[in-house]
């Protein structure tokens, strides 16, 4: 069986922000990391990816606060925020660009989370095939019912350096969200365990 052929009889999940430049990327390969730590025999049994989108509603009012997105919004390089969080993990992200979620990505995804409601929301308006397989990320953790099912601030806009086209953010946004993604992530390596398991 060839490589490719093998990735795709993988079971696959699929983590998915605005953009796919920090939040997605950082998730996608934190759990790949840890999945390889601590449940190394399940870490080749599963395909995870990330990906991105820009839900209509963050780029209206992106646009009524004076920000124009880069067009083509995708195939850019992470943020520095990622890059260098990542780095202290030891994982090299340097040479990875943005993808932008298509139809092929949601239909092999057997769990598709978004970092926040309104992807989550978006995602489903464009692709309703996902109903079932899809949920933020902190609904997968602790389920529906907790008052915060948002990792970051879905509408939180960046200054954007017109130079690089990096995102820009004030010094202490980034650590909260990194932070609730190793939280996300420490409560929920046995469900992810259990997870894949029980699609194979």
């Amino acid at each position: 069986m060839t490589d490719t052929r093998r990735d795709r009889d993988k079971q696959s999940i699929l983590f998915v922000c605005c953009g796919n430049r920090e939040r997605s990327v950082i998730a996608e390969n934190l759990l790949r990391q840890r999945l390889k730590d601590d449940y190394p025999q399940l870490s080749d049994m599963v395909r995870i990816r990330s990906a991105g989108i820009f839900p209509k509603t963050y780029l209206k009012h992106a646009r009524d606060h004076g920000i124009i997105f880069e067009y083509p919004y995708f195939n850019k390089a992470p943020n520095v925020y990622a890059i260098e969080y990542l780095a202290k993990k030891g994982v090299d992200i340097s040479s990875y660009r943005s993808r932008q979620i298509d139809e092929n990505m949601v239909n092999e995804a057997g769990l598709i989370l978004a970092v926040d409601r309104l992807i989550r929301d978006e995602i489903i308006q464009i692709y309703p095939q996902s109903l079932g397989r899809i949920l933020t990320f902190k609904e997968f953790v602790h389920g529906p019912d907790q008052p915060d099912l948002d990792i970051g601030d879905p509408m939180k806009l960046p200054d954007i350096d017109k130079k690089t086209g990096a995102w820009i953010w004030p010094d202490e946004y980034p650590g909260t969200y990194i932070n609730d993604i190793e939280k996300c992530l420490w409560n929920s390596m046995a469900k992810f365990a259990e997870y894949i398991q029980d699609k194979e």
